[in-house]
């Protein structure tokens, strides 16, 4: 059931730079190997997926999502030489439709860091939630210990809104967040 006929959900998109495509199947080797490194989890509140089960059933949750309009996860991906290569995740979860907001969650494995691909992923995914989906809101919650992803957010035009105090559990320990937003009438 779609909540809206005048939304659009898109399963991919791009700039001819970033690729944002609908997670598949087949992108379990890939969310395997990447979710190893600990620098890239060290603030995911992600539950440890230590197998190519675990990954195969956090894809499958990911697509029921998908198909109930709950949540959109797209793999980020570069071309190189003429073949795509996968570099991170960015998805819009936690959706309300009647108050047209959703959260933001985005990763890119290290390597690729600090070469403005998130940046150009994020504004993507503006694109979906703004334009397609019809969106009023965007959010982020992210944890203050994390600077690399606050001032990634603020660089990408969130503004901080508030602090959460003890919001968010990572590993049985509680963590203040910042909540950061972006309104489509910033755009």
């Amino acid at each position: 059931m779609n909540p809206n006929p005048k939304r659009e959900i898109i399963q991919e998109i791009d700039d001819g730079i970033i690729y944002l495509r609908k997670i598949v199947k087949q992108d379990a080797y890939f969310l395997l190997n990447s979710l190893k490194d600990k620098q890239l989890t060290k603030y995911m509140v992600l539950r440890p997926l230590k197998s190519l089960k675990d990954i195969k059933n956090l894809i499958k949750k990911h697509l029921d999502y998908w198909e109930h309009h709950l949540q959109f996860n797209y793999i980020i991906e570069i071309e190189k030489e003429h073949i795509k290569e996968s570099i991170g995740l960015v998805n819009l979860w936690n959706i309300n439709w009647t108050h047209k907001r959703a959260e933001i969650g985005i990763w890119i494995i290290p390597s690729y860091w600090r070469k403005r691909y998130g940046r150009k992923a994020l504004d993507l995914i503006k694109i979906v939630g703004f334009n397609h989906l019809k969106f009023n809101r965007l959010e982020a919650h992210v944890i203050i210990k994390n600077k690399r992803s606050v001032n990634f957010f603020m660089n990408c035009g969130f503004k901080k809104e508030c602090v959460l105090q003890k919001y968010l559990n990572l590993r049985g320990l509680y963590y203040d967040t910042i909540l950061l937003r972006i309104l489509k009438s910033e755009l």
